[in-house]
């Protein structure tokens, strides 16, 4: 998920409900104020299933998963709720041994029957199986062991179906009717936090005392405050926020302050930012139409303008480069966009320009694609393209994107442990529901046989080579067919605060992605905080 600049500024607690947490604790560590969601007002939803609505921290610091994914070292793999895994049935089962001693919050012990019930529960919920995994039977062989069988070969969906998959108690959840709009008002997890407070406008976590990691989080509390686009960077200006995720147009002057060793900045690239063409629009789902978007648009300028240079241009694969030149086809590696306004007239000329109107949407409080929207409508007038664009709050434009409803937009695709997992969720069919129905991945809604012919032969396979050779092809569809239209590579926002808590991830200890939004890396992040020494 891509940073979220969010919306409604408030500290007071107005109307608190008591959680599945303990009380705000007495000690004389600080609590950590953090920015993190994108919302005028928090609805007090935390089911770790839920994209629209659902408040950051859910997953992570109160649903864990079985294990954790440096996606900023590919291929280092944390045991987690899972201390291994084992596959067999030639990758269509795998069988997870679970860390023992671990306790729900609310003091039960946490088993393999809560395992099997999650994945039981994707399977019977397809709404809920946001990573499309293809589950056929989930079995608790032990009260330490299970396994989990899957309709296809699934070696390469270790990723999606451990590291990507938020664990939930059996007996509560078993206990409602309908777990696709269950809210989870009252959330308990194994994490190292449970929710204390809630209002619309602050929430507030605070220490799991029965943790399964001895003496972790040392981080006592931590508030999520409302914020509006504005008050995010007063707030910043302000000393208000210990951690926050946001875009900062002039970050040294108003966040930096003189003060390099404790208003720190880190920006590591966590995915790529695209244009998405609605590809059930007839006109966009032309080839030549989306070439010739694609020509006119100056990705320069866009990311030396609306983003301030704090990113860099995308392969036209969407690949990070350098460093992903073993996943492009070696005849696209030295690729690189390009202006061509007359070839994109060109392109055009066989169709009505009647037919080349379309509307933009983009969430209003991301200030940069905001204005990166309106540099897209200027290049795209230049060749007979009407563009308007469309600022709405976040939750309206997940809403619309997610179920289809709009012509183009921008949007980010988190990166994974290789490029085919960014790829998978831009690309693969299984993620393209119907228009008017929620996704999860595959906004533009791309329907192609070789594509997920690809993707599946990834996942039949352990052989990194062939992999890779598998990925290659992928890359070529990027830029042969321009199924969406890479942009920039999307920055983990992050600004933290060293003068309270010190332990932060940086570019000389990249342990997780530093930003307060992405999960479960943001637990990951606060177990390692310790307090800054006085």
């Amino acid at each position: 998920m891509r940073r979220v600049l969010a919306v409604l500024a408030a500290l007071a607690v107005a109307g608190c409900s008591s959680g599945g947490g303990t009380a705000t604790q007495s000690t004389s560590a600080p609590p950590l104020v953090i920015h993190a969601v994108d919302a005028g007002t928090f609805q007090e939803d935390f089911n770790p299933y839920h994209l629209e609505g659902v408040n950051f921290g859910t997953s992570g610091m109160i649903h864990e998963t079985l294990m954790y994914f440096n996606k900023l070292k590919p291929g280092e793999i944390t045991p987690w709720l899972a201390l291994k895994h084992e596959w067999s049935n030639n990758g269509k089962s795998v069988t997870f041994t679970l860390r023992q001693g671990v306790k729900w919050s609310d003091g039960q012990p946490f088993t393999a029957d809560d395992v099997a019930f999650t994945f039981q529960m994707l399977k019977d919920n397809p709404q809920l199986n946001r990573n499309a995994l293809e589950v056929e039977a989930a079995k608790a062989l032990a009260p330490d062991q299970v396994r989990v069988d899957f309709k296809n070969t699934s070696y390469a969906k270790l990723f999606n179906i451990a590291g990507n998959t938020p664990i939930v108690p059996k007996h509560l959840w078993e206990k409602q009717k309908d777990p696709v709009t269950f809210t989870n008002p009252k959330p308990v997890g194994t994490g190292p936090y449970t929710l204390s407070k809630f209002s619309a406008q602050l929430y507030e976590f605070v220490k799991n005392p029965s943790y399964w990691q001895p003496g972790k989080p040392e981080v006592p509390v931590l508030r999520f405050p409302a914020y509006t686009a504005n008050a995010v960077q007063t707030a910043l200006q302000q000393g208000e926020l210990d951690w926050a995720g946001a875009f900062v147009p002039d970050i040294q002057k108003i966040y930096v302050q003189g003060k390099p060793e404790q208003n720190k900045f880190y920006f590591p690239p966590e995915g790529v930012v695209t244009l998405l063409p609605n590809l059930t629009n007839p006109v966009l789902a032309k080839p030549e139409v989306r070439q010739a978007i694609s020509l006119a648009v100056d990705r320069d300028k866009i990311v030396r303008v609306a983003e301030r240079g704090y990113t860099k241009v995308a392969h036209p694969t969407g690949v990070p480069m350098p460093g992903g030149d073993a996943y492009v086809s070696p005849e696209y590696r030295g690729a690189a966009f390009k202006v061509n306004v007359e070839q994109a007239k060109e392109l055009l000329k066989g169709i009505d320009p009647g037919q080349l109107k379309f509307t933009l949407l983009v969430p209003s409080p991301f200030t940069d694609w905001v204005n990166a929207a309106q540099l897209i409508r200027e290049d795209l007038a230049k060749v007979g393209i009407t563009v308007e664009t469309r600022g709405v709050a976040f939750a309206d434009w997940v809403s619309k994107v997610g179920k289809g409803n709009y012509d183009l937009s921008i949007r980010a695709t988190p990166s994974g442990p290789t490029p085919y997992f960014q790829m998978r969720s831009m690309l693969f069919g299984g993620l393209a529901t119907p228009v008017g129905e929620a996704a999860t991945g595959n906004y533009q809604r791309w329907k192609d046989a070789e594509t997920d012919r690809l993707i599946d032969a990834y996942a039949a396979t352990e052989d990194e080579a062939e992999q890779q050779k598998v990925t290659q092809g992928l890359s070529k569809i990027m830029v042969e067919k321009l199924p969406t239209l890479p942009l920039f590579y999307s920055p983990s926002w992050a600004q933290y605060r060293t003068d309270k808590y010190v332990g932060w991830p940086s570019e000389q200890d990249p342990y997780a992605m530093p930003s307060p939004y992405t999960s479960p890396d943001a637990a990951v992040v606060l177990l390692h905080l310790k307090p800054a020494p006085k």
